[in-house]
């Protein structure tokens, strides 16, 4: 049976950040955290014109500040988790520690969509949930 699309994007996904990984801890050993991560937005800049160029950009006006604000939280508070894990690995953090617990971020997205949005879990997402709060333990051991 052939993958879905939003699986095999989801894939890619894993590939491009496993090896996004991977080469944030090979710059922090030889560029400041800070620096890393004003190149790493730099980085982005060049793909600000595939929206920007989308027919699919769209928003209605009521909805555009909203978005906007969102959007700038989302990238102040991606931003500022970006200099943190830069920050641990430039600090003698091992790559093969930091980044599977900073891959751990969806245990916080869980938590907060749950009390925050309402979201039900069922029985086996709570058991995903606490198998990846062992999965840090375990690995900070």
């Amino acid at each position: 049976m052939p993958l879905s699309q939003p699986m095999l994007l989801s894939f890619l996904t894993v590939l491009l950040w496993g090896a996004w990984g991977l080469q944030s801890k090979i710059i922090v050993d030889r560029i400041s955290p800070w620096a890393n991560q004003a190149l790493f937005s730099l980085g982005l800049a060049p793909l600000l014109l595939w929206p920007l160029l989308s027919k699919n950009l769209h928003c209605s006006r009521g909805s555009a500040r909203r978005g906007a604000l969102y959007g700038f939280i989302t990238g102040l508070l991606g931003g500022v988790g970006n200099i943190a894990m830069y920050l641990a690995l430039a600090r003698g953090g091992k790559a093969s520690i930091v980044i599977p617990v900073v891959g751990l971020a969806p245990l916080v997205t869980v938590v907060l969509a749950f009390f925050v949005l309402k979201e039900t879990l069922n029985r086996v997402q709570i058991l995903g949930l606490a198998a990846a709060a062992v999965s840090i333990y375990l690995l900070s051991i």
